[in-house]
């Protein structure tokens, strides 16, 4: 039998529920160069963005850029489907200052690698502390996966896909001796390379212990659910089905999902027999015809787990490369998938999308969709939820003097006199070290001043800090400099 296991099924070839306008999206960055993930450390108000020749920009709320993150375009080759492909946050990230990359490297080899934040810079991580924790050998310039997240369980899930380009001809995704095609688990807590985690399904009975689940085609994109822990799993299709893989937060890793012995529903090589293998079914698949609309592959996906959208809570968003659909459903492990709904009419630009490459989650739960071709990021709101004012053009005047010690000047003006504002001060690890300003002001022009100590009163170290300005939907800040 093919295990239905605890998951439950539901196929569809029409994805017909249209949703009621409970949502809309803004524009949040523009001017992007083929975005491929919009992530942030947990409750980091900044806005990182990969793109996927290489660069990792970082912007506030605004799209403002900040900085430049991270320039891996010197070490990026961008041939077939290859390019930077992942970002990940350590969920230590405000003490560590570790963040991971996946990228393809000039030789084609698929690279993780470790690097740190700035000493000096928050908005930058160390070039020079690049650490490759694990390279894997690429066949072809395709089916790359290059997805990397962390698991509420601390553990670096890596995603990889076959490798190849039309139906897996070395059949690696069902091979235990090769990683391609199968979703990795590493303990990378340790201060230099990686770990096997002691409950990784294989350990001790495959040669590669890394392995968490096989049978992947080309797992573009996948994330945990921030509340139940549960991991969704998109995966690409050949040229009959997309499909999401939903793996419950209780399971003990090792399914097999499948390619290149089925896809979506199908048995495909060969295209008998694949109903006695114990194979995992998708929990989701829908089909390439969508009418007037083609579809390609599937871009995913976040579970809901934001503030802005509490009708929206707890269900999956999803898109489609080329059809530019946006779809979420709702999913139990008892009950398996419940409705399917189509945003697409609510959730789309004026101007609609060019390509949907990825769908970001930012620090606080609210989700992006990622306009690949378009070259911008734009951000899912409440369709009552304000939309950013025009009129109000707080202001936000760079420290004076700067460098200093010990005490500096901010100046910062608001145009709106109903508007809760908040002047704050944080580290370069994204700490919260100060808050100067926290009340409703009068519109006008203001300075506030620091003296490099906390909370407390006590002196705080040298270094960068970044003073934040939020009034209303504005949200600014900048960078300072407070000398020994």
């Amino acid at each position: 039998m093919i295990r239905r296991s605890i998951i439950g099924t539901l196929f569809a070839a029409a994805l017909a529920m249209t949703a009621t306008a409970e949502a809309a999206v803004v524009e949040a960055i523009s001017s992007l160069d083929r975005p491929v993930r919009l992530v942030a450390p947990e409750g980091d108000a900044r806005l990182f963005v990969a793109q996927r020749a290489g660069l990792v920009r970082v912007f506030d709320q605004q799209g403002v850029q900040l900085d430049t993150y991270l320039d891996l375009t010197g070490q990026t080759t961008t041939e077939g489907e290859r390019g930077l492909l992942g970002l990940a946050f350590a969920p230590d990230y405000a003490t560590s200052g570790r963040c991971y990359v996946c990228y393809t490297d000039l030789a084609g080899d698929l690279n993780v690698a470790r690097f740190t934040v700035s000493a000096g810079d928050p908005d930058q991580a160390d070039a020079a502390s690049q650490e490759v924790i694990l390279t894997v050998a690429q066949p072809g310039t395709e089916h790359n996966g290059g997805h990397i997240e962390f698991g509420p369980d601390g553990m670096l899930y890596v995603s990889l896909g076959d490798g190849e380009y039309g139906n897996d001809p070395g059949n690696r995704a069902q091979d235990m001796q090769q990683l391609l095609g199968k979703m990795l688990r590493l303990d990378v807590s340790g201060a230099t390379g990686y770990a096997i985690p002691a409950d990784n399904p294989y350990v001790g009975s495959a040669p590669l212990d890394e392995i968490w689940s096989t049978g992947l085609r080309n797992p573009w994109g996948f994330s945990f659910d921030r509340l139940t822990g549960d991991l969704y799993i998109t995966d690409v299709g050949e040229d009959q089905y997309e499909e999401i893989n939903i793996q419950p937060a209780g399971s003990d890793g090792g399914e097999n999902w499948g390619w290149r012995l089925m896809e979506g529903p199908n048995c495909h090589v060969p295209s008998s027999g694949c109903e006695g293998l114990g194979l995992d079914e998708p929990a989701y698949a829908y089909t390439h015809s969508g009418g007037s609309l083609w579809r390609c592959a599937i871009a995913g996906g976040y579970v809901y787990r934001g503030s802005n959208l509490p009708s929206l809570q707890g269900r999956f968003f999803f898109s489609d490369y080329c059809s530019r659909q946006i779809w979420s459903l709702d999913w139990t492990e008892s009950g398996g998938v419940g409705t399917v709904i189509d945003h697409s009419a609510e959730m789309s630009p004026p101007l609609g999308y060019q390509t949907v490459a990825s769908l970001g989650q930012d620090g606080f739960g609210e989700l992006y969709v990622l306009d690949y071709d378009g070259g911008s990021a734009f951000r899912i709101i409440g369709a009552t939820s304000p939309v950013p004012d025009a009129a109000n053009t707080a202001r936000l005047a760079q420290n004076a003097p700067n460098p200093f010690n010990p005490r500096t000047d901010i100046a910062y003006a608001v145009d709106r006199s109903d508007l809760p504002t908040r002047l704050e001060v944080f580290d370069a690890a994204g700490r919260l070290v100060r808050t100067l300003v926290d009340e409703v002001l009068v519109a006008g022009e203001y300075v506030a001043s620091w003296n490099g100590t906390d909370a407390a009163g006590r002196p705080v170290p040298s270094g960068v800090y970044l003073y934040r300005l939020r009034n209303g939907d504005v949200d600014l800040s900048r960078k300072m400099l407070l000398l020994e």
